[in-house]
């Protein structure tokens, strides 16, 4: 395993998608920061400031084939946001180095054999790396592990830290490769030296040696019987593939994050700054999209994140409903799921033109606030994620939290253990700006800027799914 190299997914259809992950933007050189952030701020502001029925996140969700709005705007695959302020003209914030690693690249693995990956890493960067930040799978294989694990401790500038995952082979033979790299506090991802790109896992298959059959052999010692391996159980797991695509100045994003071979796609998500407009998220084939138009006049990232299943019976399919948002109002969609499965995620699309700013689980389906800023009628999709095949349930769980006026909050909420996250959703009104709506371990995280001087209520949303 080396570093330097960049995963690049399959892109799937085109729909489009809404806001964004790091509050932070980038001015070009010898420009002014604070006037170019105030720009940003009068321009979010003033894309939000229809008001919508009610002023608080009341909206009651519960826990996905692609139909995109026939009006819907240019779209826009797994890495994340790197828009790291520049410390000097020659260092980043967040940068590192790999320095060695156990499982070396093509090490052979017996089918379903438990392990653990180590990598030693070396913070080059000139911030120091906390227990916030996370070590994440963005593509490829993941190989039975989490989606993110957090660093144990604190890694100051020049520094080494071991990092550790668990992982299990995966049960048919062949050569594997899983994709991780770093994520900040901010949820931003960065990765090896100034290509940033991911370091990774490496393996061989085996398939397990003939199985002989249950005949008797006689011996001296009496008879032995040669009985069959039981074959190994393996669990179900959720994982997050991500993609990260750069917009640039002023125009459009289109990013599609793939789910790994064997594994289904049950929700989705996105991740930018306050300065992308996410107008569409929902299902592309086995990954999820996410398109953004680009506020400023410099080059943004665009974040997709696809939730995936794997080791489960079942499949997902994605319905859609459409509905038209009146000029200056709000629209109002919800799609439900078909009789005999059970919602696991959802999504939207429209065009720049509407800004989603409620997008969870309604019942047994979907729903989507979507605020027009145009004097003319807009289409609004709603996208239900819906699994059948098993016997599993699913289940919404909320947390809400107050952002303060002229500021950002984070919310977020956790699946209870024994239970996996499929996907989630949030709720605020027009005042609120949501850049990041993704998944952090088993649970679903949102962060949202505050374009009013008053406190709003911000809703996290969790769909959790039992199987049996």
């Amino acid at each position: 395993m080396k570093n330097n190299r960049v995963y690049f997914l399959p892109v799937s259809i085109l729909i489009m998608a809404i806001l964004a992950c790091s509050t932070q933007s980038i001015g070009t050189p010898g420009s002014n920061p604070g006037a170019a952030a105030t720009a940003v701020a009068q321009t979010v502001t003033a894309l939000i400031q229809i008001p919508a029925p009610g002023n608080s996140a009341t909206f009651t969700p519960v826990p996905a084939t692609v139909n995109p709005a026939t009006n819907t705007p240019v779209p826009a695959t797994l890495a994340a946001a790197t828009n790291t302020p520049i410390i000097s003209s020659t260092q980043v914030c967040d940068n590192a180095q790999f320095i060695s690693e156990t499982i070396p690249d093509g090490t052979h693995e017996l089918a379903g054999a438990s392990f653990t990956k180590t990598w030693r890493l070396k913070n080059i960067g000139a911030c120091t790396w906390t227990s916030s930040f996370n070590v994440v799978f963005v593509n490829g294989d993941a190989m039975g592990a989490p989606s993110a694990v957090p660093l144990t401790g604190s890694v100051a500038p020049g520094q080494e830290v071991d990092v550790s995952i668990n992982m299990q082979a995966p049960a048919a033979p062949g050569n594997y490769t899983g994709g991780w790299t770093l994520r900040n506090a901010s949820g931003v991802l960065f990765g090896l030296g100034a290509g940033n790109g991911p370091f990774w896992i490496k393996i061989t298959v085996d398939s397990p040696t003939a199985t002989p059959t249950a005949t008797p052999t006689a011996t001296s010692t009496g008879l032995i019987l040669h009985l069959p391996v039981i074959p190994i159980l393996l669990h179900p797991v959720a994982s997050q593939a991500l993609i990260q695509v750069s917009v640039p100045a002023s125009g459009i994003g289109h990013a599609v994050a793939t789910c790994p071979s064997g594994s289904i796609v049950t929700g989705g998500g996105f991740a930018g700054s306050s300065n992308l407009l996410v107008y569409s998220n929902f299902a592309s084939a086995n990954g999820w999209e996410a398109d953004a138009q680009n506020l400023t006049a410099s080059v943004q990232s665009l974040n997709a994140y696809a939730e995936c299943l794997s080791n489960s019976s079942g499949t997902t399919q994605q319905v859609i409903t459409q509905v038209t948002a009146s000029a200056s109002a709000v629209g109002h969609a919800v799609i439900n799921c078909p009789s005999g499965s059970v919602i696991t995620g959802g999504g939207f699309a429209g065009n720049s033109n509407l800004v989603v700013y409620s997008n969870s689980a309604s019942g047994n389906g979907w729903q989507v606030y979507g605020n027009n800023k145009s004097s003319s009628a807009q289409l609004l999709n709603a996208y239900a994620i819906c699994l059948s095949g098993t016997s599993g349930t699913t289940q919404q769980l909320v947390n809400q939290v107050t952002v303060a006026g002229n500021s950002s909050g984070l919310g977020m909420m956790a699946c209870p253990s024994a239970t996996y996250l499929t996907g989630g959703g949030y709720a605020g009104n027009t005042k609120l700006f949501v850049y990041n709506a993704s998944a952090n371990g088993s649970s679903w995280q949102v962060a949202a800027q505050n374009t009013s001087g008053a406190s709003q209520l911000l809703n996290s949303y969790a769909l959790c799914l039992t199987l049996p």
